[in-house]
């Protein structure tokens, strides 16, 4: 009777193990893609919770590599409800960052290590976008300078 319950034990541990194992192989990874014709400029993203978790802080870190960030120009965070798929709605816009005031302008790059506080956010949806951009000061959203989502 020991033996049968040793060997149940056993063999419950490794289906456990098992089981846990795809969860690390199967661990959404942060890749940003470009958005629309925009080159993919914004590299190197991390998130801390990853994925992001409602009612916490959010730290995004990343670089981005565009000729021309000037004076006034911003580093825009968003995240975007994309459960209908006919109309993408905010869900979150961090306060703009201006880019001048972290590194000498006129640059080519920029790194950024910012974090955003989603306590105000109850819940994200099932289905979200998580978009970074780069946009001058008047924040024209047809003339982002570069864009990226996850």
């Amino acid at each position: 009777m020991i033996r049968k319950l040793s060997w149940l034990l056993v063999f419950l541990a490794i289906v456990s193990m098992v089981c846990a194992f795809p969860y690390h192989l199967n661990k959404r990874s942060t890749a940003f893609a470009p958005c629309d014709s925009h080159t993919p400029v914004i590299s190197n993203v991390t998130f801390s919770p990853e994925p992001p978790i409602a009612g916490s802080n959010l730290r995004v870190k990343g670089s981005a590599t565009k000729t021309n960030i000037e004076e006034g120009d911003l580093f825009i965070f968003e995240i975007f409800n994309t459960t209908d798929s006919k109309l993408a709605t905010l869900v979150l816009e961090g306060p703009a960052v201006d880019i001048c005031a972290k590194t000498k302008c006129p640059t080519n790059t920029f790194i950024f290590n910012e974090k955003y506080d989603l306590s105000n956010v109850t819940s994200l949806p099932l289905n979200y976008v998580i978009e970074i951009s780069i946009e001058p000061g008047n924040r024209d959203p047809t003339k982002k300078k570069a864009c990226a989502y996850w």
